[in-house]
This record gives C-alpha cells, sequence and structure tokens, in this order.
C-alpha cells in the first residue's frame, strides 16, 4: 500500500500538481493522507488539498483530521464550503467535533447547516459526553415489517449509501418502536419473496441512550457486536451505535487510565498539541501528593539510621525489600484493575477478592521468602556479600548470625508481599466503592504503602534479633 511523506506532499502543493494530487485519493488511504496534513503548518495548503478531494471523500478526510486542523478550514470555509461538508458528513462525527470548537464557529456551521441536519446535531449535542446518546449516529435503515426481502433490498439501495451502515437494518413498528434486526446477509440469502416479519430477529442487544458509553462498549466486546440500536426511555428507537464509534471510546478510556496510572491527570488534547506547560500541569499533583507520603518512608529511614550503623549488612537489603514488595502489589493491582476494566468483577466481589487474594499473597509470600532465606545465605558465603560487621561484633558462631541475618530478610520480605498482594488486590476496588477511577489506585499509592509497611516490619524484627536500640 503507498504512503506520502510530509515532503512529498508539501511539495505537490506547492507546485501546484493537480494531477498527482488527484492520484493520491486513489492510491493512498485517507487517513494516511489526514496524517501527513496534519503535519503542515499552513492551513491554507491543506485547504488546497482539500477542496481537491473527491467530494465522496471530503468528511472523510475532515473526520481524521486533528481539531486545530479542522478548525483552521471551518475558519477558512465559504458557506457554499460548509454545506458541502455537512451535506456529506454523519452527524454524529460533526457533533464529536463541535464538542472541540470555538463557539463562534459552533455557531456558524449550525446557522449554514440544512434544518434536519441541525435538527439531528442538536439533538445529539443535548446528551452527556459519557453517554451513549453521544456517540449514536440517526443514519440507519428502517424497515417495516411487512416489506418483503425484495422491497427490502431495494430501500437498502435507494438510501444505504447515505447512511452509517448497511449491514445490519432495524425493524419497528407504526410507532418507531424496535421490534426486530435484519442483517444484509439475512436478506441476501433468503428467499426474496419472504416477509422482513418472517426473517428479521426478535430478540437483540439495545442500550439506553443515557447509558455510560463505557458500559456500551463493554456490551460490544462480550456480545461481539459491529452496530447496536439506541432506545430512549420509552423504548423508540432514535439512534445507533457501531463498532467504530466504540474503538474510539475504547481508546479514549485507555489512554486515561495510563495517563492515571503514569501519575497523570487525563489529557484530552493530541500529545503534539499540547504545550509542555500543560503537561506539567497535569503531572504535578500527583507528584506532590506521592511525595508527601514517600516522606515517611523517609522519616522512618531516619529514625533507624543509627541502629543499622552497627549492621551495616542490613542496611544493604533495603533497596531490594521495598523494590519487591512494590512489584509484588503492583501485580496485583494491575489484575484487578484489569479485571474492572473488562466488567470482570464487580463490588460485591470484594470479599471473594479478598479471600482470593489472601490465598495468592500466602502462596507468593512463603516461596519467595525462602528463596530468598536460601539465595542471601548463598551470597554471603560465597562472599559476594560482606560478612565481617557480624563476625567483629558477635561472639558467638558465626552460623548462628547468618541465620539471623536471613531469617531477618527473608521474614520481612514474606510479610511484605503478603502485606503488597492484599492492598494492590483491594485498593482498586475500594476505588470503585467510592466512585473513583481504580487506576489512580495503581501502582503509586501501592508501592509508597507497601514501602512504609516493610521498612516498619524490617526494623521490628532487626531489633529483635540484634538488639539494636
Amino acid at each position: 500500500m503507498n504512503s506520502i511523506t510530509k515532503t512529498e506532499l508539501y511539495t505537490l502543493i506547492e507546485e501546484k500538481n493537480n494531477t498527482k494530487l488527484k492520484q493520491l485519493f486513489a492510491s493512498v488511504p485517507i487517513i494516511d493522507i489526514a496524517e501527513t496534513l496534519n503535519e503542515i503548518s499552513d492551513p491554507k495548503f491543506i485547504l488546497y488539498v482539500f477542496k481537491l478531494c473527491n467530494s465522496d471523500d471530503t468528511a472523510e478526510l475532515f473526520s481524521f483530521l486533528n481539531i486545530e486542523k479542522q478548525t483552521n478550514l471551518l475558519e477558512l470555509f465559504s458557506d457554499k464550503d460548509m454545506v458541502s461538508l455537512l451535506a456529506s458528513s454523519f452527524a454524529d462525527d460533526l457533533v464529536d467535533t463541535f464538542n472541540e470548537l470555538p463557539a463562534n464557529l459552533t455557531t456558524r456551521i449550525l446557522k449554514t447547516a440544512d434544518p434536519s441536519i441541525r435538527s439531528e446535531i442538536n439533538a445529539l449535542l443535548k446528551y452527556s459526553p459519557s453517554s451513549a446518546g453521544s456517540i449514536m449516529t440517526t443514519e440507519y435503515v428502517t424497515l417495516p415489517k411487512q416489506f418483503t426481502l425484495k422491497e427490502a433490498l431495494h430501500k437498502i439501495r435507494d438510501i444505504g449509501k447515505d447512511k452509517e451502515t448497511i449491514y445490519a437494518s432495524f425493524v419497528v413498528d407504526d410507532k418507531r418502536k424496535l421490534i426486530g434486526t435484519i442483517t444484509i446477509e439475512d436478506i441476501l440469502f433468503s428467499n426474496d419473496t419472504q416477509l422482513v416479519q418472517d426473517v428479521m430477529k426478535t430478540t437483540f442487544i439495545s442500550c439506553n441512550v443515557h447509558d455510560d458509553k463505557e458500559g456500551v462498549a463493554q456490551l460490544f466486546k462480550r456480545y461481539d457486536l459491529s452496530v447496536m440500536p439506541v432506545l430512549n426511555d420509552t423504548k423508540h428507537l432514535i439512534g445507533i451505535i457501531t463498532i467504530d464509534d466504540i474503538v474510539d471510546v475504547i481508546e479514549e478510556e485507555a489512554s486515561e487510565d495510563i495517563q492515571k496510572m503514569a501519575k497523570l491527570l487525563p489529557m484530552d488534547e493530541d500529545y503534539k498539541t499540547i504545550s509542555p506547560w500543560y503537561i506539567a500541569k497535569k503531572s504535578i499533583p500527583w507528584l506532590i501528593l506521592l511525595l508527601v507520603l514517600g516522606a515517611l518512608s523517609g522519616f522512618i529511614l531516619n529514625q533507624f539510621e543509627g541502629a543499622f550503623q552497627s549492621i551495616a549488612i542490613l542496611a544493604a537489603f533495603i533497596p531490594m525489600l521495598m523494590d519487591t514488595g512494590g512489584n509484588a502489589g503492583n501485580q496485583s493491582a494491575t489484575l484487578i484493575t484489569r479485571a474492572i476494566a473488562l466488567n470482570e468483577i464487580q463490588t460485591s466481589d470484594f470479599l471473594y477478592i479478598l479471600k482470593k487474594e489472601s490465598v495468592v499473597a500466602i502462596m507468593v509470600g512463603f516461596i519467595v521468602g525462602i528463596f530468598s532465606f536460601l539465595w542471601i545465605n548463598t551470597l554471603i558465603l560465597v562472599g559476594f556479600l560482606s560478612f565481617q560487621s557480624i563476625s567483629i561484633l558477635y561472639s558467638g558462631a558465626w552460623w548462628f548470625e547468618l541465620l539471623k541475618i536471613s531469617s531477618t530478610v527473608s521474614i520481612t520480605l514474606t510479610a511484605s508481599i503478603m502485606i503488597a498482594k492484599i492492598v494492590g488486590g483491594i485498593l482498586p476496588m475500594i476505588a470503585i466503592k467510592l466512585k473513583k477511577d481504580p487506576a489512580v489506585m495503581a501502582s503509586p499509592f501501592v508501592t509508597t504503602i507497601v514501602d512504609i509497611a516493610a521498612l516498619l516490619i524490617y526494623f521490628l524484627l532487626a531489633n529483635s534479633f540484634f538488639n539494636l536500640f
């Protein structure tokens, strides 16, 4: 498949090589052209390409441009250009753009739009951005149940080109209540004299216009859907949601979760268009909060610093204890957060998760603890870690002092892994109960809590074995 670089496209525009530019639309995918245009700063160059584009492709090209380029284009458009774009675009795609545009441009577009298009846009704009209504489209095919399949196919041919999808059509009664669905396959591979009502499926998955769009995405995944009807509170069909809209929802939510797990507040803008200060401003609140919590670890280290000077070898294991505990907690937190995102578990499963993670914690803690006991003894016996400080301070058998060191470390490691696994498993569930995003409770908070617990256990055990105070 062909592609084009920014330099190549820029050269063709400067040379006004219209023939080759038009050939692009036949050989290069629209999305690749749009992504290249997004890298060109001069909006007049983008407008030049846009006007050369086939009228059937303009809406698609526009939808793939970033909001900055869309805004620049709309500001340069004449009323005629605006009417042409509106006529070839789907209402749900226009609404996605409207939510980002300056108010003056939105007003101008609505004034220019055909009354029917304006009505559809206004209807979609009134829904919450997180609802199914905000991502649905009103361009779909409806069929009466008394149609023959031949009549149904004729109708799809007549109006289908301007619809979001023709894969599925929706059968409604005289009051526009949805009574069934029928696919293009059902129509093509059945006797064309049969009635729609004889072939249609009367059991189907639908959603309410006010349902959360993340929940709708889960339904698409669970039932392997490509399109879903959207009903209002009286069960009337008012729109459909297609898989391309759901992919956008999944990408948006995944990006938000990744940003939160990386200690960032969610960012809605494209990375290339946001300023360094905007990114810094989003990062600072979480880092300050974690700094405050992390200071507790420093306080504990400071309190026991003098005691550990007498047995320096114990201090060498502190990074290992903190890292292993934090990693164990992050494993559980990531596993539970993923299960929540995929709708595999609910808040009612709290006790089940607590029990299961406790069993996992005991198994992992003991196995890793036993391994660490043997590993630490091996490291000291082969001379990889210095044992001099112990042999000098204690007159007893050296092997007994060695066992006390390895026991202190391995018991602490076992306890911290158990705590980490349980905390990592329940923190995301607590977040859900508090109506917070579980992603924000993942790695940063689990790591900080486990660090504090591991240090306290380590110092208390060390004092018990070596009488440090």
